[in-house]
């Protein structure tokens, strides 16, 4: 009987050890993906920054340029969130306040590099059609309709207590056919923080980053001389899936977006994930 208890008790102990790791290892997968996602969709936009048709050449004191139908710089970041997210206007950052960084990214939208609406309309970052936000530019005696789409990504919580968590959000210039302003929407669970740094330029046309630097009210950026961008995502577990045990043994650690050691201590895996992408319409080749 005594061997046969302590058969069975090592049986069980094998067991709910084997499923903590399972737990662990569906939560890394499921930050994984999420990650990966998030990623990838600003990678996407980043990529497409300051992009716009060339409507002419532009001569001036004999250097030819191309003239665009896009001159609005290509991104902006906030240290500290958007004043309104949603605006149908120029984006304002927060001065003040303890929210996370944010990030616009600007680009002139068409039926390629955005998902086309029922209507066959270009799109923003959330499937608004960019319809009510038209532009035209006179080119050899014709107009040109073109569409500017003003991405904005930032974090949001929902839900209250146990249930919240942070999101990633996106909202846009887009607006309804009466003008009006149309809400964010989340698009990715579970990102707890979001941290930007901006490769700057040493000059105008050079492509060699002489700093990189996180947005800031007390910091000065020429947006247009930011030729990359680096962004770290904090993802979190859905699920708690840490015990006393684990932060005893030290399961419990991760790096943050800074490289500093944190413990987590509300029972939820975090892992940082980084994307280090140029912004290839502002490369000079």
């Amino acid at each position: 009987m005594v061997i046969g208890i302590v058969v069975v008790g090592a049986v069980l102990i094998s067991y709910i050890g084997s499923g903590q790791t399972n737990k662990r290892q569906a939560a890394y997968g499921e930050m994984n993906e999420n990650a990966q996602i998030a990623l990838s969709i600003l990678r996407s936009d980043l990529l497409l920054a300051g992009y716009a048709q060339s409507t002419s050449v532009v001569n001036t004191g004999g250097v030819k340029t191309l003239g665009k139908t896009f001159s609005t710089k290509p991104i902006l970041g906030c240290g500290l969130g958007f004043v309104s997210a949603n605006t149908t206007g120029v984006a304002a950052c927060k001065t003040t306040g303890t929210e996370t960084p944010a990030i616009e990214i600007s680009y002139e939208a068409d039926l390629t590099n955005s998902i086309p609406t029922s209507s066959n309309f270009p799109s923003d970052c959330i499937g608004n059609s960019l319809q009510y936000v038209a532009q035209t530019v006179a080119v050899g005696g014709q107009n040109i309709t073109f569409y500017e789409t003003h991405n904005r990504y930032y974090l949001a919580t929902t839900g209250t207590g146990v249930g919240a968590r942070t999101e990633l959000h996106c909202a846009s210039a887009a607006k309804t056919s009466g003008g009006a302003a149309i809400g964010g929407q989340p698009l990715v669970d579970n990102v707890d923080v979001m941290q930007i740094w901006y490769g700057e330029a040493g000059a105008a046309g050079s492509r060699q980053i002489v700093r990189y630097v996180a947005a800031g009210p007390a910091v000065v950026i020429d947006w247009q001389n930011i030729i990359s961008v680096r962004v770290c995502l904090l993802m979190r577990s859905s699920d708690r899936v840490l015990s006393g045990e684990d932060t005893a043994l030290g399961l419990a650690g991760y790096l943050d977006c800074n490289s500093a050691a944190q413990t987590s201590a509300d029972g939820y895996l975090r892992r940082a994930y980084f994307l280090t992408t140029t912004l290839r319409n502002k490369m000079t080749f």
